[in-house]
């Protein structure tokens, strides 16, 4: 004869587990401020604003240089976006401006931008 399997009950939560779950998420906020407090007062010492300015820098390149490749399009579509978008990555990750790994939280952000650029575009196409 086969052995017959036991059943296994299903723990419900109680409230040592709920309980438990409020305390990792209390601590978790917390080290969350604590992280938020540090990086604020790092980016206050010299070094932290140095290095704040060299991020504004970069930034400001990478913008310029999306500007003159969407400069290069006729009409401004998202696939024309993208595109542009793809190219100043592929600057950037070849120049090694910019840490491989961040490509693709950088591409991903612009590429979340995209309704707004549309929309800023729309505005001043008016405007002229």
């Amino acid at each position: 004869m086969p052995a017959k399997k036991k059943a296994v009950a299903k723990k419900k939560p109680t409230a040592k587990n709920e309980s438990h779950g409020k305390g990792l998420l209390a601590a978790g906020l917390v080290a969350g401020a604590a992280l938020a407090v540090g990086t604020a007062y790092y980016l206050q010492t010299p070094k932290g604003k140095k290095m704040l300015q060299q991020a504004e820098k970069k930034a400001l390149a990478m913008q310029k240089k999306l500007v003159t490749e969407l400069g290069k399009q006729k009409k401004l579509t998202k696939k024309n976006y993208e595109e542009a978008v793809t190219k100043v990555m592929a600057y950037y990750a070849k120049t090694k401006d910019i840490a491989s790994t961040e490509v693709p939280q950088v591409r991903d952000y612009l590429m979340s931008k995209w309704k707004d650029i549309e929309k800023e575009y729309k505005t001043a196409g008016k405007g002229k």
